[in-house]
């Protein structure tokens, strides 16, 4: 899909701009604070979209927005630049490409942990532990509370998921009775 093209070849250019490994989080803070800004007001995407309204117009509302996040020379050069080329509508899929150059370059993998409850701290630090030592890699947790899963936990990593959670055992044993049913 050329959203994905776009995304990966932004994403990398703009790893390639910073040097400085440091930098790389504030960078990522920025690129989603601007995304984040584009979600809040829906009219900013439809300003963005319109063919009628001038590119100098629009680099003005980048320069200024740019302004307001404090985002840093880069990422503001970056959003000028996809302003300019009509490319600032896969704003989302360059953020979610760069968060992965961030984490590769960095050492690090993002786990988004489903439960039916909020997990205390201390098992977030137990988890935590536990992954660090399997992936030999620093771990970023997102959490999210579903109660449809009733209990127990879901991790995906990247493409990877394992669940563990009532839901899916109930899922399973659900189809193992009707397999027997079949036969």
């Amino acid at each position: 899909m050329l959203e994905n093209q776009v995304g990966k070849r932004y994403a990398e250019a703009l790893s390639g701009n910073i040097e400085d490994d440091s930098q790389l989080g504030n960078a990522l803070q920025s690129l989603e604070a601007f995304g984040e800004a584009m979600k809040t007001e829906k009219q900013l995407l439809r300003f963005f979209e319109h063919p009628s309204i001038s590119t100098e117009k629009k680099q003005n509302v980048v320069e200024e927005l740019c302004s307001r996040l404090q985002t840093g020379d880069k990422v503001g050069n970056l959003l000028v630049m996809l302003n300019e080329r009509g490319k600032i509508i896969f704003l989302d899929k360059i953020i979610e490409y760069f968060a992965r150059v961030v984490d590769r370059r960095l050492g690090q993998t993002r786990v988004q942990v489903t439960s039916a409850y909020s997990l205390s701290d201390a098992n977030m630090d137990r988890l935590q532990t536990a992954l660090n030592k399997i992936l030999d890699k620093t771990i970023l947790i997102d959490t999210e509370v579903d109660e449809s899963l009733i209990g127990g936990v879901m991790l995906r990593i990247g493409d990877q998921v394992a669940d563990d959670t009532i839901r899916n055992r109930l899922d399973i044993l659900k189809r193992t009775i009707e397999k027997e049913e079949v036969a």
